[in-house]
């Protein structure tokens, strides 16, 4: 019997230590105040006439009030008093401010590790840790539709912390609204630290590629991969985006085909391959740099973004809204470009029917190119892809030159035989620790700076790391690529609205071979290379002149903004305003188009 007394005893304080010293402190002052009270009512019983009122005016009383001290009661209760009262001191009022304050301490102490569970609602939560989260932290700043992010990962919770108000340091604006940021040290293979951060409640799940440990794994997608085999099982409401960043083209078919169509959510996991994306956007920029401004502005939630509307046409949207433009449909939905989401409800009040009509140049404008790339990471494969397909789609040499090293010498020697080059390409390595990032950018930079001014080339460079992009500007860099940058903005655009998915792959693709419609992509093609007319040109509204473009093109030519001396202006706000629009040749003109 002693050993089960002593087995259990063990037990319990090993399971809930608190509550054994809650146990302990109730009952020793029990004994203490019944004991107490008895021998009280032994010394003096006629004092206290029966043991309830010793009871009740004795041992409770000495606890109670520790400033209690009757001297008129014999001498021997006067020192019981007393002890009772020194005793209780410790064992009582001090023992229960001390268990109080010990609750007190571990509900801070849970709240500061994030233990406790939260009550939040519509907000997007981050699982897992990689630099594109301080990226999509800065985005979603911009975004007036979320008021609060949750990050669950397994590093540690103040280092963390500490990255992310760095961050935003460096971001400060104060025009800027503020989110509420809390992070939670915990592991996203549990389901119980899942549901502490309401991810049932979540509007956004976004899980990224943890890159501390990625490169230690067999497969390169397991950590996320594992981490949607949970969150796919979980209540997910129909509402809710599940973006995953991976590594690995085959990553999007397991994703898709034994994920997604398992758990029923092929509408709402978003497989994202970021190398694939910025290896299409760095091609599309190496082509025509000017586009750098141009996705720079498109991705963000500053300025110009993308809408859906349903069930309408693009010729009739664009005849009778004036506050946004159509780009083009895919089933039953309709992509427009606006600066706002309430603005494309805004419609004039007799539509647009009239159009003096040009001739547009398909054949002509597009120009032999001469690209040296320097540097070799997991994006080169699809730049590479895509100048082969634009050249296919567009019937025109593009000649590429590649080079690893970024040795001064190396670099002389192998470029001294090329007679012209039109534009430089500087890629980041991949697999750096972060404290390495665009060191050997910026070198490679340095030695190249010669060879640009030779050949009168524009030098394109991609970073990973915003910090350094001061550095690249010291240089007269026009177009610089900030990978995480860009992806992070992808995806707070598609978690605010995931039927922006199809565009933005049609969009960043040019078409391949098997390809059995053309879809759009975005150029910055000069006035003159577009439009066989004398020029200066001009329109009474930014309307007449989108309108004009879209009809004299067949519906396929959507004007969307103008580059002037190097400045982007993506047409936006009331299109019908009275304010003359003049394009020149040489003028660049935004066109989303096939």
């Amino acid at each position: 019997m002693k050993q089960k007394i002593r087995q259990w005893f063990s037990l319990m304080r090993e399971k809930n230590a608190r509550g054994i010293l809650l146990l302990f402190i109730v009952l020793f002052n029990l004994l203490l105040w019944i004991v107490s009270s008895l021998v009280a009512y032994v010394i003096a019983p006629d004092h206290y006439g029966n043991i309830v009122t010793a009871l009740w005016a004795s041992g409770i009383t000495w606890m109670l009030e520790p400033g209690f001290y009757d001297p008129a009661v014999p001498i021997a209760i006067r020192i019981i008093s007393i002890i009772v009262i020194l005793t209780s001191m410790i064992t009582f009022t001090g023992g229960i401010i001390g268990y109080v304050a010990n609750i007190f301490s571990s509900i801070i102490d849970n709240a500061k590790r994030g233990k406790n569970k939260l009550h939040l609602y519509n907000h997007i939560v981050i699982l897992n840790w990689n630099h594109k989260a301080l990226e999509l932290i800065a985005d979603y700043r911009y975004d007036d539709e979320t008021t609060a992010i949750v990050i669950l990962s397994h590093h540690d919770k103040d280092v963390l912390e500490n990255e992310i108000k760095r961050k935003l340091y460096d971001a400060k604006d104060g025009n800027k609204k503020k989110l509420s940021i809390i992070v939670r040290e915990g592991e996203v293979f549990s389901k119980r630290d899942l549901m502490n951060i309401c991810i049932e409640d979540s509007k956004t799940v976004i899980i990224l590629a943890d890159e501390s440990e990625a490169n230690t794994l067999t497969h390169k997608d397991m950590l996320s991969m594992k981490t949607l085999m949970l969150v796919s099982n979980l209540k997910i409401k129909p509402e809710q985006t599940i973006l995953v960043e991976v590594k690995e083209q085959t990553s999007i078919g397991l994703i898709n085909d034994y994920i997604a169509k398992h758990s029923g959510l092929n509408d709402q996991i978003l497989p994202l391959l970021p190398d694939e994306l910025m290896g299409r956007l760095i091609a599309q920029t190496l082509l025509m740099p000017e586009l750098n401004q141009v996705y720079h502005e498109l991705l963000s939630f500053e300025g110009a973004e993308f809408y859906t509307v349903k069930n309408m046409k693009a010729r009739e949207f664009m005849e009778t809204h004036h506050h946004a433009i159509p780009i083009y449909h895919l089933g039953d939905t309709l992509y427009v470009l606006s600066s706002e989401s309430k603005d494309i409800e805004l419609k004039r009040e007799v539509p647009l029917h009239h159009y003096e009509p040009l001739i547009i140049n398909d054949q002509t404008r597009y120009h032999e190119k001469h690209i040296v790339i320097f540097g070799k990471n997991q994006k080169l494969p699809y730049i590479l892809d895509s100048i082969r397909l634009y050249e296919r789609e567009n019937h025109v040499k593009i000649h590429i030159s590649q080079m690893e090293s970024n040795e001064a010498v190396d670099i002389k020697s192998y470029t001294e035989s090329i007679e012209h080059i039109d534009h430089i390409l500087i890629l980041s390595e991949d697999n750096l620790d972060p404290s390495e990032y665009d060191s050997e950018v910026l070198v490679t930079l340095l030695m190249t700076q010669e060879l640009a001014k030779k050949h009168q080339a524009q030098i394109i460079i991609e970073l990973l790391d915003p910090k350094h992009f001061d550095i690249a500007q010291s240089y007269n860099v026009q177009n610089t690529i900030i990978s995480n940058e860009y992806v992070s903005r992808l995806m707070t655009q598609l978690s605010k609205n995931r039927k922006l998915y199809p565009l933005f792959i049609d969009l960043l693709t040019y078409d391949d071979e098997s390809s059995e419609d053309e879809t759009y992509e975005v150029y910055a093609y000069k006035a003159k290379d577009i439009i066989k007319h004398a020029f200066p040109l001009s329109f009474s509204t930014k309307a007449l002149g989108i309108y004009t473009v879209f009809m004299s093109g067949n519906q396929d030519y959507i004007w969307i903004g103008t580059i002037k001396d190097g400045k982007l202006n993506i047409f936006k706000g009331n299109l019908d305003q009275e304010e003359p629009l003049t394009i020149n040749e040489d003028d660049l003109m935004v066109v989303i188009c096939k």
